[in-house]
């Protein structure tokens, strides 16, 4: 495989043909059986030589490092029902790539932005845009959404891939867009900025699985939605797991990942997985119910009239979305962080009153047992801790510290027991599991 680099970086508009037939994505959707392989942090030089060692082909490629460039990639092998001729390259700017695709005659089916040295660069994996695989496509980078929305009505066109960058401080994508009309037609539809809990409330009242999951800087996401092509074609995804995690649902589902966004959470790396397969038959629903994550989004208000404050939640692990200052903003030296603990701080004695609301999802080990919150605090004023469902202003329930606890410990801790069934009565279970 070939890879070079050139110099100018300009916006480009690319398109080919007129509306005709459009690609099924079928390595992306299909639960055909393939022989697939994936790998994470790797090299360019490692991926081409698992490339060759498998006669595979790529079909989704993540920068997880800039320097040293690494990849996460999904690959499968280049026979059967997915034969097809295909390149890659990394490291070109805009100029390049698109004297590649004149020069091959070629589309993209997958776009990566990285920086070299503070310019923009591209990976892409590209396939012929001939014969049987000839289509109208375009494509585009650093542009708004809305006029990523415009662009679609302009060209009757579906996404097929979305990249969320960060552009001069501003919230910019990358995109790449097939005709999308006649008997060719899809039902589709995208978004950004949203929660899991807002795709879960989407999959569950619509006959859509998931082509194009990106995580978004704030832990919302950007999202492409495609109508299944097939009855015996199964899917699933999940976010936040663990590699080991990415390993058990493998197994447990007997799918193919398709798409992976590696990220880091609290130093560790998670990654958030689609994956697809063939209903064939075989009994792995209580398999994959039993490993699905139980997975609650809430609102935690913390209010404080203490110099600082702690609060961790154990026993489950809290998943951080968005925080707001309702109240306090203008304390002296105001601390906040939001991670495994919540924190909040204030100058040495300052007794101003400080509330935050935190939006997250709740990650319970057993929805059936306990949830141990531990409140710490300094000696002065008090703390409480109000749980919402998310949108609520009534709690489901309150917990207070107040004055010192009565214990020797230093960090003035005080242990609450939270009966889970209680708590999540009212909350919503989110599908961070198979899809159906």
């Amino acid at each position: 495989m070939s890879r070079r680099a050139a110099l100018a970086v300009i916006s480009i508009l690319f398109a080919l043909l007129s509306c005709g037939a459009v690609g099924q994505e079928l390595e992306r959707v299909s639960g055909e059986s393939v022989g697939w392989w994936w790998y994470d942090n790797a090299s360019a030089e490692a991926i081409g030589a698992a490339l060759d060692e498998h006669g595979a082909r790529l079909i989704d490629l993540e920068i997880t490092s800039a320097s040293p460039l690494r990849f996460s990639a999904c690959m499968i092998k280049n026979s059967g029902s997915y034969a097809s001729s295909w390149w890659w390259y990394y490291g070109v700017d805009a100029n390049h790539v698109s004297e590649l695709l004149d020069e091959l005659k070629a589309r993209i089916i997958d776009l990566e932005v990285h920086y070299v040295d503070g310019q923009r660069r591209f990976a892409v994996i590209l396939v012929p845009n001939t014969g049987a695989q000839a289509r109208a496509w375009w494509w585009y980078f650093g542009i708004t959404a809305e006029t990523l929305s415009d662009l679609i009505e302009q060209h009757s066109a579906r996404l097929v891939d979305l990249e969320v960058l960060t552009q001069s401080g501003q919230q910019r994508y990358a995109a790449v867009m097939v005709c999308d009309t006649g008997e060719y037609g899809e039902t589709w539809s995208w978004h950004v900025g949203i929660s899991p809990g807002d795709i879960s409330e989407i999959l569950s009242s619509q006959v859509v699985r998931i082509l194009d999951l990106e995580r978004m800087s704030d832990g919302r996401f950007a999202v492409i939605l495609l109508r299944p092509r097939s009855e015996s074609w199964s899917w699933w995804w999940w976010f936040g797991l663990s590699e080991h995690d990415v390993a058990d649902v493998v197994n447990q589902t007997g799918g193919r990942i398709v798409d992976i966004e590696p990220h880091t959470r609290n130093g560790a790396i998670r990654y958030d997985v689609v994956l697809t397969g063939s209903d064939d038959g075989s009994d792995r629903g209580a398999s994959v119910e039993g490993m699905a994550r139980k997975v609650y989004p809430i609102d935690i208000v913390l209010t404080t009239t203490s110099d600082w404050t702690s609060v961790r939640f154990l026993g489950s692990e809290i998943d951080i979305q968005e925080q707001t200052i309702l109240e306090g903003s203008e304390a002296d030296g105001l601390e906040i962080e939001t991670s495994s603990t919540l924190y909040v701080a204030q100058h040495c004695c300052d007794i101003t009153p400080i509330q935050v609301r935190i939006r997250a999802l709740l990650c319970l080990a057993d929805p059936s047992e306990w949830l141990q919150m531990q409140i710490e605090k300094g000696h002065i004023g008090q703390t409480t801790v109000a749980l919402h469902v998310p949108g609520d202003p009534d709690p489901i329930a309150t917990y207070r510290h107040a004055g010192v606890a009565d214990n020797p410990d230093p960090a003035n801790t005080r242990t609450f027991k939270i009966y889970c069934p209680y708590l999540t009565a009212d909350l919503t279970r989110i599908l961070a599991s198979p899809s159906e």
